[in-house]
């Protein structure tokens, strides 16, 4: 059985909003209820400025914890202890929460003005007891015990767990997500999800049917990022019919001509979702058809916003974060890529007038509507 009341849920980002504050704060909210379904727990409190999710008997508060790691939105949450508006009271619950030999330094914060106490009555009552506790007060301790008095009681706890930060998924509508499967596509919806963009996932591929990708790394990869958000939602698209398009074509532009292809077939997917945006991968010059010209070549005529998180980063910034994420050696197992073109010496300088010539002449935009009649649509709730 555990030890701890509750834990508290603090948002750093979202209280800096203006009138629309509460909006965020609600969809926070939503946000982590859905990501502690199955969980046992009492009750889930919005109490102004974080939330107080109170555990019962039966409560994982591993599981609740890791969970809680991968919620956007969140700033750092603890597992903690209460006790009453009193020093005794806390000097009290401290020994039940420390251990025998324990260093920490203690950290005060009286939030309720109206108490007969201050944070450093609280502090110097923990010196004069020195002798007589199990544990030992320095100043100078890399380990905290934080002590929060507030107008419904004090909050006690050792740890600040870091969580994700940034803002609640959905808060800022829907995207369109690029999904190679490399390394840099599950980087890049990461924090598109960071900066609240509900992810729609579109992969190419080049199997045999739809129903063959999620047994492949795409599927697993899908599966790590719905740890940040469960309810995605996956398109799955055939290459072949753009592949039989571009036959013809100077192989030299094949790659920016999928890009373009790429950009049609997820307007017509935004479209059909309501998304607002389209994600990319791509970083500046980290291969051949990410050049400025190219880039502006692929994505000319989109009637949408297109966002490339990564275009600052370089290579190593990249796989530290598919690490950090744990795309990373998924990421590089083997799978049958649509992107890896066997491209003969491709373009760095595509001009956007040749690619709109040869997308005409080709009928890619046929293809577009083809293959998005072949789609196959996923809602993953996992």
């Amino acid at each position: 059985m555990h030890q701890y009341n509750a834990v508290v849920i603090h948002f750093g980002e979202i209280w800096l909003k203006g009138k629309n504050r509460s909006s965020f704060i609600n969809r926070l909210l939503g946000n982590v209820k859905l990501a502690l379904e199955g969980e046992h727990y009492s009750d889930l409190a919005n109490e102004r400025d974080r939330f107080m999710l109170y555990l019962n008997d039966d409560s994982d508060v591993g599981s609740i914890t890791d969970k809680l790691r991968h919620v956007f939105g969140v700033e750092w949450f603890a597992p903690v202890v209460f006790a009453e508006n009193d020093i005794s009271s806390i000097i009290s619950t401290a020994k039940k929460l420390l251990k025998k030999g324990d260093k920490v330094k203690v950290v005060a914060h009286r939030s309720y003005k109206e108490l007969d106490f201050t944070s450093t009555d609280i502090v110097s009552a923990f010196i004069k007891r020195v002798g007589s506790l199990p544990f030992m007060i320095d100043k100078e301790a890399r380990s905290r015990l934080f002590i929060n008095a507030t107008k419904t009681g004090t909050i006690m706890h050792t740890d600040k767990i870091r969580g994700p930060g940034g803002l609640p998924v959905g808060c800022s509508g829907k995207a369109v997500v690029l999904f190679s499967g490399g390394i840099d596509s599950p980087v890049a919806a990461y924090y598109a999800m960071k900066r609240g963009l509900f992810p729609i996932y579109l992969h190419v591929h080049a199997l045999d049917s739809n129903d063959a990708v999620d047994g492949t790394k795409i599927g697993k990869l899908m599966g790590i990022l719905s740890r940040y958000c469960r309810n995605n939602v996956s398109y799955y698209v055939p290459a072949h019919v753009f592949q039989a398009k571009v036959i013809k074509t100077p192989r030299k532009y094949e790659l920016v001509l999928f890009k373009r292809f790429l950009i049609r077939l997820s307007e017509r997917i935004a479209k059909e979702e309501g998304a607002l945006a389209i994600v990319t991968g791509e970083g500046l010059g980290q291969v051949a058809s990410q050049t400025v010209k190219n880039l502006t070549a692929s994505e000319r005529g989109s009637k949408l916003f297109i966002m490339r998180p990564l275009i600052g980063f370089d290579k190593n910034e990249i796989v530290g974060k598919a690490v950090d994420i744990g795309t990373f050696d998924v990421s590089k197992g083997s799978y049958k890529d649509v992107c890896s073109f066997n491209a003969l010496n491709p373009s760095t300088g595509s001009e956007a007038g040749v690619i709109n010539e040869l997308y005409r002449g080709a009928g890619i935009g046929k293809a577009v509507t083809e293959s998005f009649k072949r789609a196959k649509r996923n809602p993953n709730r996992l």
